[in-house]
């Protein structure tokens, strides 16, 4: 790789991804589709992290997973529930959820408001069963050069091969390389957590009573 390529890609990781920093490529974005006729509904509950992109963000952590929720007013909330690898204390980050559709193919804008810095992102569910396995992508540009991420979820904690054969699958029908992931360990999660924190519908509910 020529020094100047090295730069592009050392620029863009301190720069437009910041907080997230993943597998940086050339050029635009990949034109990936989503999958269609994507039902939120049957996507809520409980996912558990089984492989992610190597990142930044998610060095020295285990116990990953997240879960989606349908507030009474319609709204769609996320909580990620991230765990300490070396303290066993838990974290987590709450955000809101935006679909955004156009004909069969949606996107959800993840807009987390937990951070000291308020931070959205743009996710795609290339594929899911919604009863086993989903797998998750995003990607940023900054035109000459672009970072993406993707991760592997799961609604068993330890899912089966079986379950993560069909993962793989994805990944080979988009060309994304498994070399770029790291499994994440979902082994002995109950220990140490952090006092436990408001849901989001709650913590809502609390900073509008504030305003």
């Amino acid at each position: 790789m020529y020094f100047n390529e090295k730069l592009v890609l050392l620029l863009v990781c301190t720069s437009a991804a910041m907080v997230s920093c993943q597998v940086p490529g050339f050029g635009g974005c990949p034109d990936f589709d989503s999958q269609p006729d994507f039902d939120m509904n049957r996507y809520l509950g409980t996912w558990y992290e089984a492989e992610h992109y190597v990142n930044i963000f998610e060095i020295g952590t285990r116990c990953v997973k997240t879960n989606y929720t349908k507030a009474v007013d319609g709204r769609y909330l996320v909580s990620n529930e991230i765990m300490n690898r070396f303290t066993g204390v838990k974290r987590v980050l709450d955000g809101e959820i935006r679909l955004i559709v156009k004909g069969a193919e949606s996107k959800m804008n993840v807009k987390y408001t937990t951070l000291p810095i308020s931070y959205s992102t743009e996710q795609m569910i290339l594929e899911t069963d919604y009863d086993s396995f989903a797998v998750v992508w995003s990607c940023s540009s900054l035109g000459v050069a672009n970072t993406q991420n993707a991760w592997i979820l799961t609604r068993e904690k330890l899912a089966p091969g079986t379950v993560l054969q069909k993962a793989y699958g994805v990944l080979d029908k988009y060309k994304l390389s498994k070399t770029y992931f790291v499994k994440t360990d979902q082994n002995s999660c109950a220990i140490a957590e952090a006092a436990p924190s408001e849901t989001n519908e709650n913590t809502w509910r609390r900073r509008r009573s504030l305003n």
